[in-house]
């Protein structure tokens, strides 16, 4: 399934300036790349160029070097730049929103960020790329890996293209590629200097919720003469404040029941009421050595700090270095290689942990006769040590580490012109876990080609995906915790890593004004790694009791201990379905729509969890927006509906059969699965001058209130119970959202 957001046909001269992931002067010349960074006019280029242009779109996320989308081995989805200019988008995690098989979660921790769920899977499995780099291999120091991954997310301006695996890519990416990967693709520049700022801030209609205000810079160009050395400077700020009210109005301040006790109210997850504070700075001096070889050396920092919490003012701070070569060799530079060695260091001040990783990776395209292989290698170090006197508790002291190793082999031959095979491997070693194999197996057939009727793609193949444990989880003994500091988090040395097997089969049809796909999934998964939640005193693994303690400043979160486990068996499966109208003349203007739709399920097939949902995401997934364009501005409504997500307030992360029958005993008439909600958002955009554009968007246009609080009884005299709510979390409200960008 090879989708974009929306129509993705054309882009401005800083979004062509780099379609691939290598330099313009070593790239592949292809029609997607035919530009050289320079703007081309409809005026100057024919309708058969233009469609040979978007037909040849390029990706580098499936394989690991530039290839066409269509023939890319994976259900590949793009945001442009151009999309990232027009849409009022925040951060990465609404870019990529729209997108089928996607589900967010936006700001659903006291420190903001968010989170990117595919196809069902936890967002730890989602792996986040920056010009497909690991951001960091590892999250031991921070509360919670996939806002871990974030950090290092570029300014949108930065921004070229964002690719989207769906579905289990560890043949290419090792662990925690096991639900998909999410790849930033960053422009380059080397012909001339092209910077932008960009202002942004959020209003908030509710009281509960605080204002948001950022900033960010970028700048890239050549330093001299014979543009052989380039520099790129990136900076970001983001600060929410504090909500004005803590009252959260619509909450029942009795029980339906008069002879129940008063009912206590259950922990509100207001998304958008905690103060934080989030920046990033880096920088990337490159340089071209000949028309083979290029070099770069690339750093950013991050830090963030929130409030309110167990402690004053928590304090992240997280470093990144890359040093990349990448070359071509061979006839007609047709030998490509990329080499890097990378090191993070992530440091949670609070808590006294401090992460390290260490990358070292190689990877070369040898084409030959009708194949192209890849061949390559990696090597990661992890670290995680407790600070300043501190250790992690049971046996393990204060400090961890692995090693892993990997090779890998990917093959695509081209049976015949149109039909494409792919196959590879990836052979996995741990310090801790032994041996693992990844392999994989893709065929691509465009059955139709530039035909009257358009172009007629057919997908299928067998992917497979592996996930180790992280250090803590495996650590005997307390290793960290969660809840703000109530909910201890044990490890078991017990554990062992994850495998999945995924089957996937899409077609896709495509024309000069229309768009559509269709894709089936099923994903069967072995040693599934989930938690299980134990009550203070109980018995935790490798002989340790729970010894939880409540924090005062959080009375509403009991204490409690978790530690995971392996459940044997689970499942994951689903349809994809996508359209999209080009945008097409109305007479004053021009309009475009697009659609997609997601059903999703996955359950557990084994053990006391049997039946039981893995992750806390919808079944049903509707999005769909209309864009209308016309001279310098451009108009879009957005619509999305979510149904049938599992209520984890009520009954926790351990779901099982029978607690869900004692809940449903006790609360009778009430479905287990959170209301269904339906968001309009209204976006528009003005060009104002050539250099200056504008950005106003209203999110919850018809300002849904997910403020729906209901007494759940513990017994079914229904005598006693606790306040929940009918939704997740209390998401956001009407809110204003107002920026702008100036190129210079």
């Amino acid at each position: 399934n090879t989708t974009s957001a929306s129509n993705a046909t054309s882009a401005s001269a800083s979004d062509t300036s780099a379609n691939t992931d290598t330099p313009k002067t070593i790239a592949e010349t292809t029609p997607a790349d035919s530009t050289s960074g320079q703007n081309t006019s409809a005026n100057s280029t024919s309708d058969s160029d233009l469609e040979k242009r978007e037909l040849a779109k390029q990706v580098v996320s499936a394989t690991g070097f530039a290839q066409e989308l269509r023939d890319a081995p994976a259900s590949i989805s793009i945001v442009t730049g151009k999309e990232l200019q027009e849409r009022p988008v925040r951060d990465i995690a609404e870019a990529v929103s729209l997108l089928p098989g996607v589900s967010i979660d936006t700001g659903a921790t006291s420190f903001g960020g968010y989170s990117i769920s595919i196809r069902g899977m936890p967002s730890s499995y989602t792996l986040l790329l920056v010009d497909s780099k690991r951001q960091d291999a590892s999250s031991e120091a921070f509360p919670n890996v996939s806002f871990s991954q974030a950090a290092f997310m570029p300014p949108l301006a930065a921004i070229d293209r964002i690719e989207v695996i769906r579905g289990p890519a560890s043949t290419i990416y090792g662990s925690d590629a096991i639900g998909g990967v999410v790849n930033v693709i960053t422009k380059r520049s080397f012909d001339k200097w092209a910077s932008n700022i960009l202002l942004n801030t959020t209003l908030q209609e509710e009281n509960i919720f605080g204002h948001s205000v950022g900033v960010s810079a970028y700048t890239a160009g050549p330093i001299d003469k014979a543009k052989k050395w380039s520099v790129q400077l990136r900076a970001k700020d983001t600060h929410q404040f504090q909500s004005g009210s803590t009252d959260i109005s619509g909450v029942p301040t009795n029980p339906t029941n008069p002879n129940a006790a008063m009912p206590t109210i259950a922990s509100a997850s207001i998304i958008g009421a905690g103060q934080n504070n989030q920046y990033q700075a880096g920088a990337r001096i490159g340089y071209e050595m000949s028309e083979k070889n290029y070099l770069y050396v690339d750093y950013s920092h991050f830090g963030s700090w929130y409030d309110p919490t167990i402690f004053e003012n928590s304090v992240f701070n997280r470093n990144n270095a890359i040093v990349r070569h990448q070359g071509r060799y061979g006839a007609n530079g047709t030998i490509r290689t990329d080499t890097s060695i990378q090191y993070n260091a992530n440091h949670n001040a609070s808590r006294k942990r401090l992460a390290q990783d260490v990358i070292l990776e190689h990877r070369t395209s040898l084409p030959f006769w009708r194949m192209k292989l890849n061949v390559g290698g990696q090597y990661i170090y992890n670290s995680v040590a407790a600070q300043y006197g501190t250790v992690f508790g049971g046996d393990v002291g204060n400090f961890m580490d692995r090693h892993t190793y990997a090779l890998y082999l990917d093959d695509q031959w081209a049976i015949v012109d149109s039909l494409l095979l792919n196959v590879g491997v990836r052979l996995n070693m741990d310090s801790n876990f032994g041996f693992n194999a990844s392999p994989r197996a893709y065929l691509v057939w465009n059955a139709l080609e530039g035909s009257a009727i358009g172009d007629l793609t057919f997908k299928g193949g067998i992917s497979t995906g592996y996930i180790l444990p992280t250090l803590t989880q495996i650590a005997p003994g307390w290793g960290s915790s969660t809840g703000q500091g109530a909910i201890r988090v044990f490890g078991n040395p017990d554990l062992k890593p994850e495998s999945s097997t995924n089957y996937e089969l899409s077609v896709m049809h495509e024309t000069d004004y229309t768009q559509v796909s269709l894709t089936g999934f099923f994903t069967q998964f072995y040693d599934k790694i989930t938690s299980m939640t134990v009550a203070v005193n109980g018995q935790m693994p490798a002989g340790f009791i729970c010894n939880a303690t409540s924090n005062p400043n959080r009375p509403t979160i009991s204490p409690s201990c978790q530690y995971s486990y392996n459940v044997d068996t689970a499942q994951s499966y689903g349809i994809e379905v996508y359209g999209q109208i080009k945008p097409f003349s109305v007479g004053i203007g021009e309009l475009g729509l697009n659609a997609s739709y997601t059903w999703n399920r996955s359950r557990s097939t084994s053990g006391a969890t049997n039946g039981m949902p893995l992750a806390n995401i919808p079944e049903h997934s509707l999005n769909g927006a209309i864009n209308y364009t016309w001279n310098n501005l451009g108009v879009y409504v957005r619509g999305e509906f979510k149904a049938r997500q599992m209520r984890t307030n009520v009954l926790g992360r351990t779901v099982t059969q029978a607690g869900l029958d004692t809940w449903k005993r006790n609360n009778p008439g009430r479905s287990e699965f959170y209301e269904p909600y339906f968001l309009l958002h209204l976006g528009a955009n003005y060009q104002i001058t050539k250099t200056l554009r504008a950005n106003f968007g209203i999110y919850n246009l018809l300002n849904h209130n997910f403020v729906d609080y209901y007494v759940s009884y513990t017994n079914a005299a229904q005598t006693a119970g606790t306040l929940y709510n009918n939704y997740a979390s209390i998401y956001e409200g009407r809110r204003y959202y107002i920026a702008l960008s100036m190129d210079f």
